[in-house]
Formats: C-alpha cells, sequence, structure tokens
C-alpha cells in the first residue's frame, strides 16, 4: 500500500480523517481518525519505485467500542490483505476509546 492508497481507504469511511495533528474543528467528533508517520525504513534492495517503508500510527476515537466505523476500517484493510494487531483503551476522564495500530506505507522520502 502507498501512501495515496491509504488516505484513500481512510477518507473512504466518510469520517473526519487529519494527518499529523487533531484539528480543532473536529476534537469533539465521534468517531475520527488521526494519523501520523513515526518511523522510517530504508528499503535497501529496492526496483526504486519506492525506497523506503514509512511507519504511520492510525488512531480511531469514537464513543463506543467496536464502533462500526471501525471493524469498516478493519475490513476494508483485511480485503487489501493487511490484517493489523488493533490495541484498545479506554479515557476514562474524557470518556472516549481509542483504538490504534501501525501501519507500513511505502513512500519515497527523498
Amino acid at each position: 500500500m502507498n501512501k495515496k492508497e491509504l488516505e484513500k481507504l481512510l477518507n473512504e469511511l466518510g469520517i473526519p480523517v487529519n494527518e499529523g495533528i487533531q484539528s480543532d474543528k473536529n476534537t469533539n467528533v465521534y468517531p475520527r481518525i488521526v494519523f501520523w508517520e513515526y518511523g522510517w525504513d530504508p528499503i535497501v534492495a529496492s526496483d526504486e519505485q519506492y525506497n523506503t517503508k514509512v511507519i504511520y500510527q492510525i488512531s480511531f476515537f469514537s464513543k463506543v467500542p467496536r464502533d462500526e466505523k471501525l471493524l469498516e476500517l478493519k475490513r476494508n484493510l483485511n480485503k487489501k490483505r493487511i490484517f493489523p494487531y488493533i490495541e484498545h483503551e479506554y479515557v476514562a476522564k474524557d470518556k472516549y476509546f481509542h483504538s490504534f495500530f501501525p501501519l507500513e506505507v511505502l513512500e519515497n522520502i527523498e
């Protein structure tokens, strides 16, 4: 999967999606997704179409566990033969669920 495909997959859910930081206007919107890159893994033996695996964290915020849009995201990834390990936490102070997982994406960063 490349970054353009990742963005398309996330946006097809029809919920707010922000890259990097949370948009002020979406702070209290549920469900929503925020994703950002946190690692680069160079591809040494590359055909030069892509030179790096970029690791993104995908964070999904909702008011209910097993939100239908989270399940839809999981199904859509599975259809692409991507099977992420998804972790969950409940943020009691703000009363929401945070589900998150890493995803490797092929990119040219140079």
